[in-house]
């Protein structure tokens, strides 16, 4: 698809300052999809080694020696390295493009990755938080990079789709290691306690890091031989603008009270899930739910909610007009199913339904999963399109940022608090500050998706 020769085109923001367009023909390239295919690859294996402990944290105990307070520090060295870092991926995206920063993470997830799989015997677990650290680094280069990625490469009606596949995929990540995790590591019998059961357990362990490195390593050849900065030529008017300068970009950002309106509910509600799920099967161990049980409603509310979640990201596409709508529709579904987990989890009313048991969780986790998987895609595009012309990196990594400071805190809070159920007051105080700034969420409009719309009208 290629339009006519561009003209020049100017949008003026609030401070009037103007972005000439680039030059040149609009066109969608097939090989589009290659590039979105191979960071989904990337971002579902980066995350699942991330995630890879929880679901295997009784064996990791008997195995390896870790304790709780271990899983909650394997969980916050991966936020606490984005958390640190991420500027760094921004700085890298900015002044050296899109390939540079995404195969840079990749080749620190290929390290941390590779650390893990070190025969050092009774000092491996020193070396696995090692690897842990390196790749929350490497995430912390690309966590922000799926709006620019969606404008970049894909038309406006494309973009929340794009945005909400890489945006989810990273729990695909997630939801592999609840199922992998007890299917090739076994639960420790306890009635055993022998050396030979310990050393089978680990051996498994140890099978399971070698398959891990073995898949990053694959994806990461693939982007050193292919994995392009941006196409040819621009697929849309707005993707074709000039975006403002970095300094430009964070004066921009502070003023802008819709934007900061949106990280706030955003952090809220999807952030606190994302933290309660990442750590869900050390959190209900002791209210009798098993790996095993843990890791299917795991999985299963991932599946669920990134099928369902994409869908209605393009639904969002399709009908640009409404877009708000689908956002207060997902928000306000998140926000009631995850208080019912917080209420259930903690007995707060002991009659049934709200009485905690096996089947409300199921019910429970599955509908969250499926609103705040919708929620996601819809609320990262409103977030760059009212940051416009700020770019869709420096707006995408400043949401991404603080979204990961809220989970450092999250579980730093938990390793010096060992009551597990801290976290589910944690996660009800995030939803309920965050609820009153929905209202402010609200753009007024859509200034990059009206410069779209606009100009294909004409």
């Amino acid at each position: 698809m290629e339009n006519d020769q561009a003209k020049e085109i100017y949008c003026d923001n609030e401070e009037q300052e103007t972005l000439p367009l680039i030059q040149g023909n609009y066109r969608v390239y097939w090989y589009r999809w290659y590039v979105l295919l191979l960071f989904i690859l990337f971002w579902i294996i980066l995350t699942g080694s991330t995630a890879l402990w929880s679901p295997i944290n009784v064996s990791a105990e008997r195995a390896l020696g870790f304790q709780k307070s271990d899983f909650d520090l394997i969980a916050n060295w991966g936020v606490v390295g984005t958390v640190i870092f991420l500027p760094v991926g921004l700085w890298l995206l900015m002044k050296f493009g899109l390939r540079t920063v995404v195969v840079s993470g990749a080749s620190l997830g290929f390290v941390g990755a590779g650390l893990r799989c070190l025969p050092l015997g009774e000092n491996l677990k020193y070396a696995i938080h090692v690897g842990q650290i390196l790749i929350g680094i490497g995430s912390s280069a690309v966590v922000g990079v799926a709006p620019y990625i969606s404008s970049a490469w894909f038309p406006s009606k494309e973009r929340v789709f794009a945005t909400g596949l890489m945006l989810l995929s990273g729990n695909l990540g997630g939801s592999l290691a609840y199922v992998l995790g007890p299917y090739l590591v076994e639960v420790p019998h306890n009635s055993s306690n022998s050396s030979s059961d310990t050393t089978t357990i680990r051996c498994q362990i140890l099978n399971y890091m070698y398959l891990n490195f073995g898949m990053i390593a694959f994806v990461f050849l693939l982007m050193l031989i292919y994995f392009p900065s941006k196409p040819p030529s621009p697929p849309s008017h707005s993707a074709a603008l000039i975006r403002l300068d970095f300094v430009t970009s964070i004066k921009s950002l502070i003023r802008n009270r819709t934007y900061w309106a949106i990280v706030i509910v955003f952090d809220g509600v999807v952030g606190s899930f994302m933290a309660w799920w990442g750590i869900m099967p050390v959190l209900y161990a002791d209210k009798e739910i098993s790996e095993t049980t843990s890791g299917w409603i795991g999985a299963a509310l991932v599946l669920f909610g990134t099928i369902i979640g994409s869908a209605i990201g393009r639904l969002a596409d399709a009908i640009p007009s409404h877009r708000t709508k689908v956002f207060l529709i997902t928000l306000v579904l998140s926000y009631i199913s995850c208080l019912y987990i917080v209420v259930m989890s903690l007995n707060w009313i002991p009659v049934i339904p709200f009485k905690f048991s096996e089947i409300g969780l199921w019910v429970s986790s599955m509908i969250a999963g499926v609103s705040v998987y919708a929620l996601q895609p819809v609320t990262m595009e409103m977030a760059v399109d009212v940051a416009y012309p700020v770019g869709e990196g420096v707006a995408g990594y400043v949401l991404m940022w603080i979204t990961m400071l809220m989970n450092v805190i999250f579980f730093s809070v938990l390793s010096v608090i060992k009551n597990q159920d801290t976290a589910f007051y944690m996660m009800f105080a995030f939803l309920t500050s965050a609820l009153p700034f929905a209202f402010f969420a609200i753009p007024k409009t859509y200034q990059r998706l009206n410069i779209d719309i606009n100009v294909a009208d004409k």
